[in-house]
């Protein structure tokens, strides 16, 4: 890869959810980017829509026109990269029936790296409701869903994520990876994993690994409401149409053995 080619991946890599929007000063710091070189990028990127500058005041915070934030393309790419998720038309159906039933927001998560990220929804139609954006990303180690894929994976590869620094979200994130592999253990004996206040403070989810022909868990599907609607002793409640709909997902993802978690599982580890 070319160092220029090099430097504009990294200059687009910093804009993230906890910092949208960056400065020029901020940029030519924060990458060790010449500001020549920065501005020569920054205007290219801004010509071809992947950058704006920003104008606005949201929450108190000003941006004054002198900063820059993601543009329109990266939407657009992001529902072209979203559309190749062909696990996505075949979920759905079962999302929704999920979410008739339990009136709760039904997500899929897809991994992707060393993280999980959000590639469909069914929101509740409740009027104070739990909002996941479509595109976030979360770690595997924390959230239900995203650690309903972690515990799947090959066993160096779980060594090699939690040998990493694990970061604390929320009052309940796991603080170390003694606790997660704990966790893992009681995720493959039962079935399912459970998080509350763990990615945000009072939200609960309930995950279940979804299999692909090789045997393989590249997603999962949850249940995510409030904690107070979705407490630990209620799981049984919402746990065993969780694995029917991963079950016929699964099996439709090319997955021909019996799934193997199910009513007698739920009856003998809940």
């Amino acid at each position: 890869m070319s160092k220029t080619v090099k430097k504009a991946l990294q200059l687009l890599d910093i804009f993230t959810e906890q910092k949208p929007y960056w400065k020029l000063d901020e940029i030519s710091t924060f990458t060790g980017v010449p500001k020549p070189t920065c501005l020569r990028l920054l205007r290219t990127f801004v010509e071809l829509g992947y950058l704006k500058k920003m104008t606005f005041q949201q929450e108190g915070l000003v941006i004054d026109g002198e900063s820059y934030g993601l543009g329109l393309k990266f939407l657009e790419m992001g529902e072209r990269v979203a559309g190749r998720f062909d696990i996505r038309p075949i979920a759905y159906p079962y999302m929704k029936k999920l979410q008739e039933q339990f009136n709760e927001a039904i997500q899929l998560i897809a991994r992707e790296q060393d993280e999980g990220v959000y590639i469909e929804k069914v929101e509740s139609t409740l009027p104070v409701r739990l909002y996941t954006k479509v595109g976030r990303h979360a770690p595997l180690y924390a959230g239900a869903c995203p650690r309903a894929i972690l515990a799947y994976l090959p066993e160096e590869k779980i060594q090699e994520i939690l040998d990493k620094p694990l970061t604390k979200y929320a009052s309940q994130s796991p603080a170390t990876k003694e606790d997660v592999l704990l966790l893992i253990k009681q995720i493959r004996e039962r079935g399912y994993s459970y998080s509350d206040s763990e990615l945000e403070e009072g939200t609960a989810s309930i995950g279940v690994p979804i299999f692909n022909s090789s045997g393989a868990v590249q997603y999962a599907l949850s249940i995510a409401s409030f904690s107070t609607s979705l407490p630990r002793d209620k799981v049984d409640h919402f746990v065993g149409p969780l694995w029917e709909a991963a079950a016929e997902i699964s099996k439709k993802l090319g997955y021909n053995h019996p799934y193997p978690y199910g009513k007698m599982i739920a009856t003998n580890q809940l």
